[in-house]
């Protein structure tokens, strides 16, 4: 269960939308008789997400603050990262909503 945990949150955050599915259907192939590890929880991290959200008057969209929490992750593991994506997708809000935090 940790692999299969480690292999998803390593690299979900990594692939785009369409490909999710895809990679959850491997997952599954490569181990079949596992059922779905549950994700990580971040409760003092989540509260003050939701906090920064209501002083900043920001819109709380949950795959926006899955994000945030992968960037979280992504921080724990990795010395450097690069935030990419199209304009106006609010690349600089999620890491200054993240140091804020």
């Amino acid at each position: 269960m940790l692999l299969m945990r480690t292999l998803r949150d390593m690299n979900l955050n990594k692939l785009v939308y369409e490909d999710i599915p895809l990679f959850n259907a491997l997952l599954k192939d490569i181990f079949p008789k596992q059922e779905e590890p549950k994700k990580m929880n971040y409760p003092k991290i989540e509260a003050k997400i939701a906090e920064k959200v209501l002083i900043d008057k920001l819109v709380a969209y949950p795959p926006w603050v899955l994000k945030i929490i992968q960037l979280y992750e992504t921080t724990m593991v990795r010395h450097g990262f690069m935030v990419i994506g199209t304009v106006g997708t609010g690349k600089t809000t999620i890491i200054n909503v993240l140091t804020d935090c």
